[in-house]
Order: structure tokens, then C-alpha cells, then sequence
């Protein structure tokens, strides 16, 4: 399954509301392990790989003033600082790969986000399309390929798409505002292209943009791309509603219910699908197979390989849970989950009393 955009540090993390399918409770328990970086106010862990590293940014409020964040990878009780270019004083981690290699931005003397990639805790630079020298990196795939945006001078100042692979930046093509916001380990890429009438998914293989097109409205969003090339996300219908998509082999299949808002987040490589549905009454949430909706109480944060889903439950206090096939294991109070890897260790934070601590559950 590819490394998603949706998995963003601190305020840009977003979970997911789900809702009720029947499920046993499991008599064990996840035990939660602390991982925030001593001498920080607040941290949020976003990801983690097979290897149980697990991607965490930091951040420092000085006289009201919050203070460029601090990336770091944490493994079996260390932490290695994800280090600014020189002269810099910031980095925000995006994504990492089943290899240890991180993506993001990292600041610079001259540039204040520069897309970046880091092998234990030390920053290159993947450089920019034009002497603007803005950008993120914000996926990598376990071939060590990175794709991302950057802010240009082309055309009077349009965002571009890149792909960085072997130490080559290459724009993505197309015209207008484009973000390349997933890659595969076939190098299928996905992103979004922002135009006057709003955004549009596509996907970019071997050098070609294909348009992802619509359930009948103007716009597409993608959120996840799995090995096979099947494609999920948020597209609107004819009227104006919101619905969950599947994309494959150039269809798009609409798999929300007939009314109601709905947009898809994850899918695996066995194609199961994780999303949500809102009404006017109800928010909820669902896991899509072979045509089959099921649904989930609790508040849905990552499916893995093995079709495990985390997330935080229902009510007050929401608590960490991982529904492993019909078996439900839940732990003590979590903030948010929002990834898993095939092994079953989950990364989020809890609250605490002067804001949040990067958490692992297992």
C-alpha cells in the first residue's frame, strides 16, 4: 500500500469518523509507550514502517509564538533528530519508507521549505524546478523514488508536480497549479490538479497524465493508489454531492450509498477500502470489499496488508483499538491514531495537559 498525502504531522493529521459492524471484544489489551522528544511542548507521530520506526514531529511555543517544528524518527527507545539544511532551524517529516528513508521539507538559510530526503537523520537536498526554490517532498516509495510539489516561476507562478528519482527532478507535465501527492513501487503516481472549476485527480505512469475524471461533478480527489494501480478518493456527483471512488483500468466506480456524502482514504493491495459516509443526521464510516460495505464504530485511522484497521473508539474517553478480521482489541485513551504497519504497532498522540505526546500502541 502506498504512503499516503492523508498522513500529515500535527494539525495537517486528519482522522476519520467510522461506524458499527459486529465485532468480538479480545480480553488482551494494547499497551501505549510515551515516545515524545524530551525538551518539546508538543509532538504528533504520523507514521511508522514494518521496521517499527516511527515518523514524529515536535513543536515549541516561545512568548505565544509557535516555533519552527522539528522532525524525528523514533526506534526501540532513540531518537535521531531529522536535521535542517545549514543555516536552517526547522523540518517537517511527510512520509517513510519500509527502508528508513524519510521525506519532507527542511529549511535552509536562504529558503524557508526545501523538499528534502533524510538517511539517519541527515539531509539532501532534492533541489527545485527553477531558481524559486520552494517545495515539499511528500511520498516516497520503498525504491527510493520521492514525489512532491514546487513552487515555481512558470507561467507566472504555478505549483508543479516532481518526481525525484536517482538524483534527476522531473516536472510532471501538464498545465496549472499540480501536486503530486502519492507514488507506488511501480512508480504510479497520483496527485491533484487544482483548476478554475476546482480539483481534479490524476495519475501520471511512464510519462503520461491521465485524467482520473468524475462521478459526475467537477471535481476528484485521490487519497491512496495500492500496488495493482487501483486508485480511491473523494469525487463529486451531478449534484454537487460527494462520493467515494474506486478507480481502476480508466472507470470510476462510485461506492458511496445513494444518499449522503461519502470519500474513500485507504486501499490495500487485496482491495479493501476504508471511508466514510455523512448525512445530515450521522457521521459514519465504512470497510469496502468486493462490492461488500461494512461498518465500524469508532473513529478509523489506517488499514494495513493483512486488512487490520486502527483507529480510536466512539465516546469519552476514546481509546486506541485495532480490529484484527472480527477480533477487537482496544487499550488505553488516544488523541488520534492515524497509522499501522503489517506487524500491528500503531502511531498517533494523546492529549496531556499542555498539549499532545507522540504515542505508539502494540
Amino acid at each position: 500500500m502506498m504512503r499516503r498525502m492523508g498522513r500529515l504531522a500535527c494539525a495537517l493529521l486528519i482522522t476519520i469518523p467510522l461506524l458499527a459492524a459486529p465485532a468480538q471484544a479480545d480480553a488482551r489489551r494494547l499497551t501505549a509507550l510515551d515516545v515524545h522528544p524530551a525538551g518539546w511542548m508538543s509532538s504528533a507521530a504520523s507514521d511508522v514502517n514494518g521496521r517499527g520506526e516511527v515518523i514524529i514531529t515536535a513543536t515549541n511555543r516561545v512568548d505565544s509564538e509557535i516555533q519552527p517544528p522539528l522532525g524525528f524518527v523514533w526506534r526501540a527507545g532513540r531518537h535521531t533528530a531529522l536535521r535542517p539544511l545549514p543555516g536552517g532551524t526547522g523540518t517537517l517529516p511527510r512520509d517513510i519508507n519500509e527502508h528508513g528513508l524519510v521525506v519532507g521539507f527542511c529549511q535552509s538559510v536562504a529558503y524557508p521549505s526545501r523538499p528534502c530526503l533524510w538517511w539517519q537523520g541527515r539531509p539532501r537536498d532534492l533541489g527545485t524546478l527553477d531558481e524559486r526554490g520552494t517545495g515539499t517532498a511528500l511520498a516516497v516509495n520503498d525504491r527510493g523514488e520521492v514525489v512532491g510539489e514546487n513552487q515555481t516561476f512558470i507561467r507566472g507562478g504555478e505549483t508543479r508536480a516532481f518526481l525525484w528519482r536517482r538524483g534527476v527532478l522531473t516536472d510532471l507535465g501538464g498545465t496549472g497549479d499540480r501536486s503530486a501527492i502519492g507514488i507506488n513501487n511501480h512508480g504510479q503516481v497520483i496527485g491533484v490538479h487544482y483548476t478554475d472549476a476546482g480539483r481534479r485527480g490524476f495519475r501520471w505512469q511512464r510519462g503520461v497524465l491521465t485524467d482520473l475524471g468524475t462521478l459526475g461533478g467537477a471535481e476528484s480527489v485521490p487519497a491512496d493508489i495500492n500496488e495493482h494501480g487501483q486508485i480511491v478518493g473523494t469525487s463529486t456527483t451531478a449534484d454537487g454531492s460527494q462520493h467515494a471512488f474506486l478507480w481502476q483500468d480508466g472507470r470510476m466506480t462510485d461506492l458511496g450509498p445513494p444518499t449522503g456524502d461519502s470519500g474513500a482514504v485507504a486501499i490495500n493491495d487485496r482491495a479493501q477500502v476504508i471511508g466514510w459516509t455523512s448525512t445530515p443526521t450521522a457521521i459514519r464510516s465504512f470497510r469496502w470489499q468486493g462490492g461488500v460495505r461494512t461498518e465500524i464504530d469508532g473513529y478509523v485511522g489506517d488499514l494495513n496488508e493483512q486488512g487490520w484497521i486502527a483507529g480510536t473508539t466512539a465516546g469519552e474517553p476514546r481509546r486506541a483499538f485495532l480490529l484484527r478480521k472480527s477480533r477487537l482489541v482496544t487499550g488505553g485513551p488516544a488523541a488520534a491514531v492515524i497509522a499501522l504497519n503489517d506487524r500491528g504497532l500503531l502511531a498517533g498522540w494523546t492529549d496531556v495537559p499542555d498539549g499532545q505526546h507522540a504515542t505508539i500502541w502494540r
